[in-house]
Parts: structure tokens; C-alpha cells; sequence
């Protein structure tokens, strides 16, 4: 049993403990009210980039601003002007977002945009209603990702990310199939739900960035900047010198084992929807086409959608499997009637092995496209490719 004095020093902990949680609270509430525009971003798709879009625009408009993502990497954009790595010691955590509150109010800035870092519905709601009291709410897209947390359908990840908003907040989306649906529980909770369209960015307009955006983040952003009062072209000329995540879409012309190799690093881009949409619009100019499949053991059910992908929409001579339980996606790839001669299964093979095996077997003026899982072993992956094979 507890002593009394032991028990008196732990009713003391506590409150000491509920003590220091309220003091920080009261302060993050504080920090709040400091910056008047707060937007966050959420969605299946295109976080990162559209938060980045938006800051950049804002800065455009007067504002002095900062964008926190947690795309490839977790960071921070002060300005447009540079990105600050976030160091996280263990998991990610909302909490988090307080702190960036803390660093907005200390550097100054009058908006801040965040991107959506949780995933559970409960958490969704805190994130946005409690900690981050958006002024404005952007929902990127609904795609088939985390269906184990936020479906079992797209339906129902539509509804999640509708019951996340507050109720005074202004809301846009680039969501196409699924917009009757979101404006529909929108007005349930009258809310007003604003859709942009791609083909409102003209090509000589995405002509201006220096690598592969996506057009329909662009006219979302530019949606937000407008609907802001900041004028288009401005917004249009930072955003073009916007700093973008590292996992963004980007081609690397490379020299592996005296072949040139155009390799096509698309593994941010991690459900089949986007993904595809990638692959129809990069260019195919080269002799040979492979797939690099980079799968992660936890997530089981986005190789299952993959192997559906390449087996339906996506023919290549080869497809190289990294990454780990490459075997789930294999099996799948031959049920589906893809031959076992053209899946070639590399995972929990080391880098340096991976680099070698793909040397060996494909051919001069070939392009691999690499898609699947970018956290860890993928991005690492294509970093000792562009070290080991540029020219």
C-alpha cells in the first residue's frame, strides 16, 4: 500500500501536472488571437504543396507568414523565404501544432498555415476545432487512403474531414466526384463550401514553376489567395518561387551502368488516384518504361491497391518490388494475371543491392518510375540512386 505521505506527494504531481497543462493552454489561446489569418489544409492528397502554395501567396498579399508540413519532412517555411527542419523526439503528435503557434507569434507573422497532421477522426476534430481555430479550412481532395481509420469508404473519409471543420470558418476544396456529397453535409451544418477547378490555370501559368506541380493544387490555392483579396498574378509570381517539399514530384536524368536512365521520383504521391495521374501526365519519350514499387509493412492495403493499379492502367516491361512484405503485393500481382518473369521482388534487400539489381536489368535510354512509399527506406532510396548514377 501507498503511505499518506506518498499519497499527499502524488495528489501534488497531479495538480501540479493539471496545473502546467492549463497555464499552457491558456497561453496557446493567447498565441491564437496574435495571428488573425489561420488556415489549415487537409485532405488525402497534396497537403504539403498546397500549404506551401497559400503561404506563398499570402506573402504575396502583405501578409508575413508561416507554413508548417509534415509531407516528406516535417518543416517549416518562414516567409517563402527558407525552410527550418522540425525535430521530433518519438512520434508526431498534435501537440506539436502549439509550438508552431509559439514560433509564429515570435517571428511576427499575421497568418499561419498548417498542414493536417492526424488521421483519426477524434483527433481531426482537435486538431482544427480546438487547437488550430482555422479562419479558413482547405480540403485538397478524397482519395482511397487510411480506409482503416477513416472509412471503410471514400464516403466516409469525405465525412471526416467535413466534421473536422468549425462551424465559422470558410471552406474550399478541389474535390470533384465527391463535391455533391461535402456541400451537401456542409449546409447541414451551415457551412459554406467553395469549389475550385483546374482548368482555370492556364498552361503559360504552370509554365512559371520549376518542377512538376499539380495544376489542381495550384487553382486551389490560388482559390484561397483570391477569395483573400490578394490579386491573382501577384500570388501566381511567388508561388512559382515557392520552396517545395522535397518529396515533390521531380525528373533525374541519371548515367547507371553507362545507360541513360530518366528516373521519376513519384513516391509521395502514394494512392492510386494520384498516382495514376501522374503517370499520364509525365512524359514518356524514352525506349523502356520500368516500375519501381516501394512497399511498406504497415500498410498492407495500399500495395493491394497498387497491385490493381499496374495490373489495370500501368504496363511496363518491369516491375521492381522494394521495400518491406513485398510479398503481399507480389501475390496479388500474379492472382491478377501479371507474369512472374516481369515482377522482380527486392524486398528487404539493402540499397546498394536494390541499385545493383536494376543496373543489371534494364536497358539504355529507359525510364523508371518510382512509386509507392517515400518515408525512410524510399526516400533514401532514390537519393542513392540520383548520388550513385547522375550525370
Amino acid at each position: 500500500m501507498v503511505s499518506e505521505p506518498g499519497i499527499y506527494l502524488l495528489l501534488g504531481l497531479l495538480i501540479i501536472f493539471i496545473l502546467c497543462g492549463r497555464i499552457e493552454w491558456v497561453r496557446h489561446i493567447y498565441n491564437v488571437k496574435l495571428i488573425p489569418m489561420r488556415i489549415i489544409v487537409n485532405g488525402t492528397r497534396g497537403k504539403s504543396s498546397v500549404a506551401r502554395l497559400i503561404a506563398a501567396g499570402l506573402k504575396a498579399g502583405g501578409y508575413r507568414v508561416l507554413a508548417k508540413t509534415t509531407g516528406t519532412k516535417p518543416s517549416m517555411v518562414l516567409n517563402n523565404l527558407f525552410e527550418i527542419p522540425i525535430i521530433r523526439f518519438g512520434k508526431a503528435n498534435i501537440r506539436e501544432q502549439l509550438s508552431i503557434f509559439k514560433k509564429g507569434v515570435s517571428e511576427g507573422v499575421k497568418a499561419i498555415v498548417f498542414e493536417n497532421m492526424s488521421i483519426r477522426p477524434d483527433l481531426q476534430w482537435i486538431e482544427e476545432a480546438k487547437i488550430v481555430q482555422p479562419t479558413v479550412v482547405v480540403i485538397t481532395n478524397v482519395r482511397a487512403d487510411h480506409l482503416d481509420v477513416m472509412g471503410p469508404t471514400v464516403s466516409d473519409v469525405a465525412k471526416t474531414f467535413i466534421n473536422a471543420i468549425p462551424r465559422k470558418a470558410e471552406v474550399f476544396t478541389a474535390e470533384d466526384a465527391l463535391f455533391p456529397l461535402m456541400e451537401g453535409l456542409c449546409k447541414r451544418r451551415n457551412i459554406r463550401l467553395i469549389q475550385s477547378k483546374e482548368d482555370n490555370i492556364k498552361e503559360r501559368e504552370m509554365a512559371g514553376f520549376p518542377y512538376f506541380e499539380h495544376r489542381e493544387n495550384v487553382a486551389l490555392a490560388i482559390k484561397v489567395c483570391e477569395h483573400l483579396g490578394i490579386e491573382r498574378e501577384l500570388a501566381l509570381n511567388e508561388m512559382h518561387k515557392c520552396i517545395p517539399d522535397s518529396g515533390v514530384l521531380r525528373g533525374y536524368q541519371l548515367l547507371i551502368d553507362k545507360k541513360r536512365v530518366l528516373l521519376y521520383n513519384a513516391l509521395a504521391a502514394n494512392d492510386p488516384d494520384s498516382t495514376y495521374l501522374i503517370y499520364e501526365r509525365m512524359e514518356k519519350s524514352t525506349s523502356h518504361l520500368y516500375i519501381l514499387i516501394n512497399c511498406r509493412s504497415d500498410r498492407i492495403d495500399r500495395s493491394l491497391q497498387l497491385a490493381e493499379l499496374i495490373e489495370k492502367k500501368m504496363v511496363a516491361e518491369l516491375y521492381f518490388l522494394t521495400g518491406g512484405n513485398t510479398t503481399i503485393l507480389r501475390k496479388k500481382a500474379l492472382t491478377l494475371g501479371i507474369a512472374k518473369e516481369r515482377l522482380v521482388d527486392l524486398g528487404n534487400k539493402g540499397i546498394a543491392k536494390v541499385y545493383e539489381e536494376l543496373a543489371k536489368r534494364v536497358e539504355d535510354d529507359s525510364t523508371i518510375f518510382a512509386i509507392g512509399n517515400i518515408v525512410g527506406y524510399g526516400e533514401q532510396l532514390v537519393e542513392y540512386f540520383k548520388k550513385k548514377g547522375t550525370l
